[in-house]
């Protein structure tokens, strides 16, 4: 006698490691800098939201938004401090290339079964300050990685035939 249970599980259709890049030029600060401050502080990236479609020639995008939460301190020679705070939203689109739709057909999947899963983000964050102009220049990149899964119920086998037995019972009087 098996034991089966029908249980809900994802399938790994497709992964894939993603760069985004906003660059920033010439962003005002709104006041005048003195020549030698310098621009430091903390620049958060959270991803928002992370959907998976398919386009017009069978291929998956990966629709992202992010948010980037920007807390910099303009430090001027005499210690004086500024803060400045910044907060953008990021959309970016990107084509999934080492595969495509078709694989939904094998494995009996339809495209509303589709999400996103996020392994892991990354941001790596460069910037300029340029006292002359009393601006600063911002070279941001986002490393996502990401899969494609689908969620799929199946049944499942507790246990193997020969690791079970059953046992008779008899009643005692």
């Amino acid at each position: 006698m098996s034991h089966c249970e029908k249980i809900r599980t994802d399938v790994v259709i497709c992964d894939e490691i993603f760069y985004f890049n906003d660059l920033e030029i010439d962003v005002p600060l709104g006041f005048d800098a003195p020549a030698d401050s310098t621009l430091a502080g903390t620049v958060s990236v959270t991803l928002a939201e992370c959907k998976v479609t398919i386009d017009e020639g069978g291929s998956f995008v990966l629709e992202t938004l992010f948010i980037v939460q920007k807390e910099l301190t303009l430090t001027t020679p005499t210690g004086e401090e500024f803060p400045l705070e910044f907060m953008e939203r990021l959309v970016f689109d990107a084509t999934f290339r080492k595969c495509n739709a078709a694989v939904l057909d094998l494995l009996g999947l339809s495209p509303e079964q589709l999400s996103c899963h996020v392994v892991y983000t990354n941001a790596f964050d460069e910037i300029t300050l340029d006292t002359d102009a009393d601006t600063f220049t911002e070279d941001l990149t986002i490393e996502l990685k990401a899969m494609v899964i689908a969620e799929e119920q199946v049944f499942m086998q507790l246990c193997p035939p020969q690791n079970s037995v059953d046992i008779p019972v008899n009643l005692v009087e």
